[in-house]
């Protein structure tokens, strides 16, 4: 309690405060008693409020740092105590509210600053974005549009704000974009689509929209677009499209033209073998290589048609109980030499068991042509894949993993080198994934990653 009584004589009884032998014990910013004058002249009193304390008659003059006399009476004394105490606790507030409004104020312009500067900055990424950025009014008008808008579409004199944007789109496909904006507006969720527009060039550019609505008070009061140009996308999607077909009828034509002079050169070279027999060794090894040659020429064509059919095979999702697929599959092949599978019981998986067949049991004989003398098979899982894991214990890969899994690679000379890339096709076409270690040392594992739940990826 900042009080002081400074005094020849001891406070009157009953007043309780802190008692000092001269000015310069109290702080500036106190309330001082004093019983004589003398204490207080030629001394700068600051910010002190001082009172004498008078036992009799009251002084005619004071000096200028004393504020006024008073009798030495207790309850006079501790009344202005009270009033002292009560009216600094009134400042304190007074300041504290005073600071806070400062400081809330500063607040306040320092969030209008960063929105003023948010605004300035957002508004310069809509102006100058590559893509197309407008709102839509309930009628379906253009309230509002970025420049890059603007260029594709806004002819020189005019404006396309308050024209509907029916009007820049091809008829075909105003229907499918009416339903679409309509559903933004009443279901108020973000809608997607592709619409045709008539650019400025004269020619139709494909965009894909996405609608997301605008919502004020519970009422949705606007549509905020993006149209992104998907049109080159689109041309190169259709010429890749003509292009695998071209090279699928390709293949296919290749095959059978290929099968008709085989059967010939097959059927003359026997011919040939029976009218020569026993004439000559080298005759005997001649015809033993043209046989070798057909049999490759043919198992090439067998496997390009293989793939052809996995190529075009449609995926089914279904539930696929993985560690009987594999058990069924090791069982079905003839390996030769021991397969050890280590697997869960019951690991269930949404996926096609068709490539999944297709898959593993590629994977396994490429194992089983490396010469090892034995293949581990591991399956495992975690949250959202599991793990089909073939290792061998032959020579490693040396090549690159790309390398290996292109078409018609392979070190053995009397191999197709298709194998791989079957697998690999599918896993692909069921969104998963073929892993390869090339140096397990021993060996490689080569793994197939399947999706758990392959539905949660064609919602996706």
């Amino acid at each position: 309690m900042d009080v002081y009584w400074l005094g020849k004589a001891a406070p009157p009884p009953g007043v309780a405060m802190a008692q000092v032998d001269s000015v310069d014990q109290t702080p500036e910013d106190c309330l001082l008693f004093i019983d004589h004058s003398g204490f207080v002249r030629l001394r700068k009193s600051g910010s002190r409020r001082i009172y004498l304390v008078c036992d009799g008659k009251m002084p005619k003059r004071l000096p200028a740092s004393v504020m006024g006399a008073i009798p030495r009476d207790a309850s006079v004394i501790n009344a202005m105590v009270m009033l002292y105490l009560e009216m600094k606790q009134s400042f304190e507030v007074g300041d504290l509210l005073i600071r806070s409004l400062d400081e809330k104020d500063r607040t306040i312009q320092e969030k209008q600053r960063i929105m003023l500067m948010n605004s300035k900055r957002y508004n310069a990424i809509i102006q100058n974005a590559n893509d197309l950025i407008f709102i839509l009014g309930p009628t379906g008008k253009i309230t509002f549009c970025n420049d890059t808008f603007r260029n594709y579409l806004e002819a020189k004199g005019t404006s396309v704000l308050g024209r509907p944007l029916m009007e820049f789109v091809l008829e075909e496909d105003r229907a499918q974009l009416e339903t679409m904006i309509r559903k933004g507006f009443s279901k108020g969720v973000p809608v997607r689509g592709e619409a045709r527009l008539v650019l400025l060039s004269g020619r139709p550019g494909i965009f894909s929209l996405l609608c997301t609505p605008l919502e004020e008070r519970g009422r949705i009061y606007a549509l905020s677009a993006i149209g992104r140009d998907i049109t080159d996308i689109r041309a190169m999607q259709r010429r890749l499209t003509i292009q695998a077909n071209d090279l699928s009828q390709m293949m296919n034509g290749l095959a059978h033209e290929l099968r008709n002079p085989l059967t010939v050169i097959g059927a003359y070279s026997r011919r040939l073998e029976k009218e020569k027999a026993g004439t000559s060794g080298k005759w005997e090894e001649a015809l033993s290589g043209i046989y070798s040659s057909i049999r490759r020429i043919e198992d090439m064509i067998e496997h390009v048609e293989r793939y052809e059919h996995l190529a075009r095979m449609e995926p089914a999702c279904r539930q696929v109980e993985l560690c009987g697929l594999v058990r069924q599959a090791i069982g079905e092949m003839d390996h030769g030499v021991p397969v050890r599978l280590t697997a869960p019981e019951g690991l269930l998986a949404f996926c096609d068991q068709n490539h999944v067949r297709v898959a593993f049991c590629r994977i396994l004989e490429n194992a089983l042509e490396t010469g090892t003398p034995e293949v581990a098979v591991s399956i495992s899982r975690d949250e959202n894949y599991a793990y089909v894991a073939v290792r061998d214990y032959g020579p490693g890969v040396k090549d690159k993993v790309q390398t290996i899994l292109s078409p018609f690679y392979s070190t053995d000379p009397m191999k197709t080198g298709l194998g791989l890339t079957e697998a690999r096709m599918a896993m692909v076409k069921i969104h998963g994934e073929l892993e390869v270690v090339r140096q397990a040392d021993p060996g490689a594992v080569f793994t197939l990653k399947i999706l758990l739940d392959r539905r949660l990826k064609a919602r996706n």
